[in-house]
């Protein structure tokens, strides 16, 4: 985040304790020092903060003068902002206690399942953000990534995140469509998860093709190597579809083995022995795929997102 300190709090012995420790946390990486609404910015060397000898003055001028420096010619990777200030009036303003305990806490990613969809996450902000990703790098882990109960738990999840917080939680929820067809309807579950966010203003992915998996590009599925037989032409099947039938192929479960064109439209002149091998899927453990180390991912990724992943990851950026 990018935190504004009031000159007046930083002159209040009470807040210095909380001060000091929103200060760790912009030591650590997490958060930036914002002065840029501050008339004169050097008004801080002379509070009591720096000057009643805690220990902390010269680090607090060296985090203040790289914090002016940094102002006058970068905005930097941080965009969600608070103020911190005595007298809180306005949305995003806290006093020092409230502030201190909500910069002390990681921007949460709300999905449905972290085991599998927390490497989708973190390989497409690797590919499309390296800033972004960086930030995972720092101690304490300023970025984590929640959920295990499925899109129909993750509404409680949120409001949980919501009841934990002095404001506007830093959160971002993502979930599968599990839209069949491009002009289907987001599942209940999506759409409740939408509904939900909305009412607090919470960010919400709810992804444009079927779930994580569609976005997965060709080298990927490539460069994985599951435990069982037939995987070549099951790729070779999966490379002959076009791009509207790749986004929403049920990749995991494949197609339904009794073939019906009336309820699968959409597959109908994909052929007979491409659907008898379409029918397997990839099976559940296919979110593997997004921590294969190859290369030169990111163009073929760029094409299977069709500015989906960049909007996605956009969102996360708002709340960072």
């Amino acid at each position: 985040m990018r935190i504004e300190i009031d000159v007046c709090v930083a002159n209040d012995s009470d807040a210095h304790e909380w001060l000091d420790r929103i200060l760790h946390k912009i030591s650590d990486g997490w958060h930036l020092w914002d002065t840029t609404r501050e008339s004169d910015p050097y008004a801080f060397e002379s509070t009591t903060w720096v000057t009643q000898g805690r220990g902390e003055g010269d680090n607090i001028r060296e985090l203040l003068r790289k914090s002016v420096e940094r102002d006058a010619w970068d905005s930097g990777l941080h965009n969600r902002r608070i103020r911190v200030t005595t007298r809180p009036a306005n949305e995003d303003e806290l006093c020092p206690e409230d502030a201190a305990r909500f910069a002390e806490m990681p921007l949460w990613i709300l999905v449905e399942n972290r085991f599998s969809d927390g490497p989708f996450v973190k390989r497409i902000v690797e590919e499309f953000d390296r800033p972004l990703f960086r930030l995972w790098d720092q101690p304490g882990e300023p970025i984590k990534i929640d959920g295990v109960g499925g899109g129909g738990q993750m509404p409680e999840m949120l409001q949980d995140r919501i009841d934990a917080t002095p404001c506007r939680p830093r959160l971002v929820a993502i979930t599968d469509s599990d839209k069949k067809y491009p002009s289907d309807r987001e599942s209940k579950a999506a759409r409740k998860l939408r509904g939900e966010c909305a009412e607090h203003q919470v960010p919400c992915w709810v992804l444009a093709k079927r779930a994580a998996e569609n976005y997965l590009p060709q080298i990927l599925l490539e460069a994985w190597k599951p435990n069982y037989g037939g995987y070549a032409q099951l790729i070779g099947a999966w490379n002959r579809l076009s791009e509207s039938q790749k986004d929403f192929y049920n990749m995991k479960k494949g197609l339904p083995e009794n073939r019906d064109d009336s309820k699968n439209w959409l597959f109908e002149e994909v052929s007979e022995a491409d659907c008898k091998i379409l029918t397997k899927g990839f099976g559940r453990n296919i979110y593997e795929c997004w921590e294969c180390s190859e290369t030169n991912v990111k163009s073929q990724l760029r094409t299977r997102s069709q500015g989906d992943l960049e909007r996605g990851i956009d969102l996360i950026r708002k709340e960072v």
